[in-house]
């Protein structure tokens, strides 16, 4: 890419390159079997990318004012023949301490003060919205703050969260999409001292037995280059990848030794819902969730399975030792009924449940992805080696979650819908300038988003606030089936969150309070975090009252 720069490697070439194969079943379905093909155990080969101290994707302790600047680079991320070329990516790019970082992790003290500018190298607007943070709503990343090409922004606030796994990504208005699948986004790490003593007691480090995953699918060109190019369909569905990056690292396989390792998952796909389970021939083994989107949880809680949608994180501790010396584990996503109803709208609305599932293969056949939502594929390959086990005693209280108080709450019903080809949220479309509601300044409200049953699944996220979920009405079985905490709610239900998944037919209630000290009126968005469909207009602003 021209004025671009070119970014030593997550995957160098000349690795295994997989020929096409005969056609397999999948889920009664044929399908081919394709380069890196995420489905097909026996093409995980490729060594998993860990975030280092400096490069792409390093681990930079924030102690000083960042310069991030946002710019066209190439980057190696499907190894194949020696001639082929780097794919064109965006990336963030810093200097800290002498090192040269891209799209650094940045990990930062609760109570800190973060200091960034962002420069603008694109050929078109851009602006970063840090994901799950309580900023003031001009540090937000709000799309109306978007800047143009050669502009400056500057960020100055006091990093407020809990510790936990956040992010950063773009949210140019209109364009966030594109630039997100591009390479726009990394993580941002917030400690504290919870987050200290579960890293002691259970021996962890970070870029060791604590991995930042990523979790991300991609489709890409005979050449490796990134693709896209949503149709009509894509741009109103979501845009599927067919390839499964962990890190950015295609049929990934990491070594592990029989102890405990920390997970932090982000479901960092522009539309793609994981359900994701540690599988060893064919059995779904148990692992444990100890935070979401905002942190720790109260205690943590072994499942064997659990939904990520895009923007959710949940952090998850894996007992290697539950496996051989010699045996695998791969992290896999199970298949699932992506209930893609939308298509049925107008005059399928009375469709049957047979018909439903036929829209969503109807769905699967017009999008470009080799790879359906709701198919079953691996996304890590973890191979046990012999080790000494680490004797580890996992504490029965990780933090301490105060429920909101809800008495006297105002309840806001906030409706999901779709009209001629448009997704809206209380029948608007996004509109710069408008707001949709006004909030007061340190209330607390009850939020009741339903989907109606011809619909699909959005994973809905609001900017400058947490929320905690309250109950979940009229799941699927999918998600009933997994729901054993009360009020029909999961384990990703659990503590504060900022990003939810809500499916057709469900309605689900959530709790925010709106206490907050920031001065003046503070406008926020509410927006679907399918990225295709935020940028269609499935937001609003909201704004918090001085």
């Amino acid at each position: 890419m021209a004025g671009g720069v070119v970014v030593a490697g997550v995957a160098g070439a000349g690795l295994l390159y997989f020929r096409h194969r005969a056609s397999q079943a999948l889920g009664g379905g044929p399908f081919r079997h394709y380069p890196f093909d995420p489905v097909a155990a026996e093409n995980f080969q490729q060594k998993l990318f860990i975030p280092v101290a400096s490069g792409p994707f390093g681990v930079l302790d924030v102690a000083a004012p960042l310069k991030l600047r946002a710019t066209a680079a190439s980057f190696p991320l499907l190894p194949g023949p020696a001639s082929q070329a780097p794919s064109p990516f965006l990336l963030y790019q810093t200097e800290h301490g002498g090192q040269a970082y891209q799209n650094p992790i940045l990990r930062i003290e609760r109570g800190a003060r973060f200091t960034a500018s962002l420069d603008n190298a694109l050929t078109e607007p851009t602006i970063i919205h840090w994901h799950g943070l309580h900023t003031p709503a001009k540090m937000d990343g709000h799309p109306g703050d978007t800047i143009g090409p050669g502009a400056r922004y500057e960020y100055d606030f006091t990093v407020r969260n809990r510790g936990g796994t956040y992010w950063y990504h773009t949210h140019a208005h209109d364009l966030t999409a594109k630039q997100a699948y591009n390479g726009l986004a990394s993580f941002f790490l917030v400690d504290d001292d919870d987050q200290r003593k579960l890293a002691k007691a259970l021996d962890l480090k970070l870029g060791v037995t604590d991995l930042p995953l990523v979790i991300q699918d991609k489709q890409f060109d005979a050449q490796g280059k990134l693709v896209y190019r949503p149709n009509a369909h894509e741009s109103m569905m979501g845009w599927l990848g067919d390839i499964v990056l962990a890190n950015l690292t295609p049929n990934a396989v990491r070594t592990v030794t029989p102890r405990t390792y920390r997970l932090r998952l982000l479901n960092g796909s522009n539309a793609r819902i994981y359900r994701l389970a540690f599988v060893k021939s064919d059995a779904a083994l148990p692992f444990t969730v100890i935070g979401t989107d905002g942190g720790l949880i109260e205690r943590p809680e072994t499942v064997t399975e659990a939904f990520l949608a895009p923007g959710e994180r949940l952090d998850v501790l894996f007992d290697a030792a539950q496996a051989q010396a010699g045996e695998t584990v791969f992290l896999k996503s199970l298949a699932f009924d992506p209930m893609e109803n939308e298509e049925g709208a107008g005059s399928m609305a009375g469709m049957s449940s047979q018909g439903h599932k036929g829209m969503s293969q109807m769905a699967a056949a017009m999008s470009s992805s080799r790879l359906s939502l709701g198919a079953a594929f691996n996304v890590l390959k973890l191979s046990v080696t012999a080790g000494d086990g680490v004797a580890t005693t996992l504490p029965t209280a990780l933090s301490e979650i105060k429920p909101i108080r809800t008495e006297g709450a105002l309840e806001r019903k906030i409706e999901l819908s779709m009209q001629a080809m448009r997704f809206l949220i209380n029948g608007r479309t996004f509109r710069m300038d408008e707001i949709a509601f006004e909030v007061k300044r340190g209330a607390v409200e009850i939020w009741s988003i339903s989907n109606p049953t011809v619909g699909m699944p959005h994973p809905m996220h609001i900017h400058g606030f947490s929320f905690q979920v309250i109950e979940r009405l009229n799941s699927p079985p999918q998600w009933s089936a997994t729901a054993r905490f009360g009020k029909g709610r999961a384990v990703s239900d659990l503590g504060w969150k900022d990003t939810l998944l809500v499916w057709p037919g469900e309605t689900v209630r959530i709790a925010i309070d709106f206490a907050h000290d920031f001065p003046g009126s503070q406008t926020y968005v509410f927006h679907c975090h399918n990225l295709e469909h935020e940028d269609a207009g499935m937001m609003i602003n909201f704004r918090v009252q001085a």
